[in-house]
């Protein structure tokens, strides 16, 4: 009787840790997926105001046809925020890459990095790396 139920609580021991892992893996990966998404939202919503900054005319401080001189200063108020850092690769006369570099390590050790090309007629991610 005493061997049962040692076997029993060894088993039970077993069976809680597994789910312990399992639900803390699901945990980090449900995180990474939502800062990946929240990241892809912000960039889309700094991509409208670059270009905005586009079509705007210089004298009204906008780029007059033009990304060359748009920095993350003038799209957002902050080039950081609880998802990610943000920054502007590049930046030329007919495009511009803005990059959001996520605040969550992933399980590899690195960063989530979205990168988003903008130019007059379209937006596209270029990359998700993580």
């Amino acid at each position: 009787m005493g061997q049962t139920q040692l076997l029993l609580v060894v088993l039970a021991v077993i069976l809680v840790g597994v789910a312990i892992f399992v639900g803390v893996s699901m945990f980090t990966a449900n995180a990474i997926e939502n800062t990946r998404n929240a990241i892809i939202t912000d960039l889309h919503a700094f991509s409208a105001k670059a270009l905005a900054y586009y079509w705007k005319p210089a004298t009204q401080g906008g780029g007059n046809r033009s990304f060359t001189g748009v920095t993350i200063g003038r799209i957002a108020a902050m080039g950081e925020n609880p998802n990610a850092r943000y920054y502007v690769e590049s930046a030329q006369d007919d495009n511009c890459v803005i990059v959001g570099v996520g605040k969550i390590v992933t399980s590899e050790g690195d960063s989530i990095l979205v990168r988003v090309q903008v130019s007059p007629t379209k937006r596209a991610i270029v990359e998700i790396v993580h």
